[in-house]
């Protein structure tokens, strides 16, 4: 077994050697040997990494490259730069052949740093019995746009970049990030990579030699931003075609209120590029991990937090009709397979019943083609057309049907949702729409009841939130 260890390289393994007292203390045989670098370090500082192939640093880079590769590797070997230290510990641990993929940042000095790196371990396989492979290349190796110099550059590509190639290189089960070089602000945007893809990060505690691992912490992350936002996240989800992304403006049109931006945006789940709003690389993984547990038949916190909210609903209504039969789940109607339609909440007294289906504000309202069937035959849509709906109104015609969505959200629906409701009216006329709007806090705190001033009904006349009339 092969483990990759995919590693951000930094300039320690410049700026050690520049601390002279340091060095001439640690290794007393460079004091007479010992040639500064400092002021060729300094002329390709904040130089993007395409100067690499400009002639007027060639002299600076062999300068910077011998002194490092002569002197300061010849001597420090693996305690030469905090890269070469935890890969030097990681070889020691794990004990299997290594696959090391050094990235470089967006600068000279960074590429240089990675040819110095791959050169000693070619030569120097990290003492190390086991087969050792090295990786870069400047085509392929190199973050484009991750500096700190321009903040916009750094979102909208660095970051990117970084985790495009984090993908590209590794491997289920068999990978890990060595975080000991780099820039540190990178720290917690690629900790928070490394949780989602489940990766282990190593990295040598401070000045000591112990090797730490951050593995697959005991947490969860949690999707509101695409739960509260579906409606703008579902115009620049992975499966959207480039040029069908919308505008800043239109992004903003979908968001439930315009201040959201900021935070999502902060949130560094999506960046603007030319007017164009886009889904970043870290919202990719987040929104693909969210449509996963979205899908899930099984236990879910969706899913949990939906029998939760069904179960209040039951309840407000057993008290507002106390003398009425009401069901908790019930079965009505025969599909084509066979078996029945399900309604979440059923009231019925002897001149009036009630049909609910208890919904999270991002229940898909109409059917489409490109949805898969089983997904169709969850929408309001088809429960109007064909399922538990269409069943209820057939079969309880001579009483006064109240047939009713009832969606749970602390936001006010927003202009999508509004929209294909109004749509979904105009084809079936028969139902109400009736927002349940429960504490802030609801996903996380079941202790609070419902009553009737927490519902508002949608007026289509009007295109009004109004309140409920039992």
């Amino acid at each position: 077994m092969t483990k990759t260890i995919i590693t951000p390289v930094g300039i320690s393994i410049f700026t050690n050697y520049m601390k002279k007292s340091d060095v001439v203390r640690k290794y007393p045989a460079l004091s007479r040997e010992y040639e500064s670098i400092e002021v060729q370090v300094e002329r390709l500082d904040k130089l993007a990494h395409t100067e690499r192939q400009n002639s007027r640093f060639e002299s600076d880079i062999n300068y910077i490259k011998q002194r490092i590769k002569y002197l300061w590797l010849a001597e420090a070997k693996e305690n030469a730069c905090a890269e070469l230290q935890t890969l030097a510990k990681i070889a020691e641990t794990e004990q299997t052949d290594l696959d090391i993929q050094l990235l470089a940042t967006d600068t000279v000095q960074s590429v240089v740093a990675c040819e110095l790196i791959q050169e000693w371990l070619d030569e120097n396989p990290l003492m190390h019995s086991h087969k050792v492979i090295c990786s870069y290349h400047y085509n392929t190796h190199v973050v484009s746009g991750l500096q700190v110099e321009d903040a916009t550059l750094f979102k909208t590509e660095g970051f990117q970049n970084l985790l495009i190639l984090i993908q590209k290189f590794k491997k289920p089960a068999d990978t890990i990030i060595n975080i000991s070089g780099g820039y540190k602000a990178l720290v917690p945007f690629v900790t928070l990579f490394a949780q989602l893809e489940e990766i282990p990060l190593k990295y040598l505690y401070e000045d000591s030699e112990a090797l730490l691992t951050v593995g697959n912490l005991p947490f969860n992350f949690d999707f509101t931003f695409f739960t509260d936002e579906y409606a703008a996240f579902e115009s620049i989800k992975p499966a959207i075609d480039i040029k069908n992304l919308p505008s800043k403006a239109k992004f903003i049109e979908n968001l439930s209120q315009p201040e959201a931006y900021q935070r999502i945006e902060e949130a560094l789940l999506i960046f603007e590029k030319e007017d164009t709003i886009h889904l970043s690389e870290l919202g990719k993984i987040l929104y693909t991990r969210y449509e996963e547990n979205d899908r899930e038949d099984g236990f879910s916190t969706a899913n949990l937090l939906g029998k939760v909210m069904e179960v209040k609903v039951f309840e407000f209504f057993q008290k507002q009709f106390p003398k009425a039969l009401t069901i908790l789940g019930k079965g009505i109607g025969k599909s084509k397979e066979g078996d029945a339609y399900d309604l979440d909440v059923f009231v019925e007294n002897d001149d009036m019943i009630w049909a609910i289906e208890v919904k999270p504000q991002n229940i898909k309202v109409l059917m489409d083609d490109t949805l898969k069937a089983s997904k169709n035959k969850e929408t309001i849509e088809y429960k109007c057309s064909t399922g538990a709906f269409y069943s209820t109104n057939e079969q309880y015609a001579n009483k006064q049907c109240h047939i009713a969505v009832v969606m749970y959200h602390h936001l006010e629906p927003g202009k999508h949702q509004v929209e294909n409701f109004i749509k979904l009216k105009a084809r079936y006329d028969y139902f109400r729409w009736i927002w349940l709007q429960p504490p802030s806090n609801y996903k996380g705190n079941v202790n609070w009841a419902i009553t009737i001033d927490k519902f508002k009904e949608f007026n289509f006349k009007s295109k009004q939130w109004i309140n409920v009339k039992l």
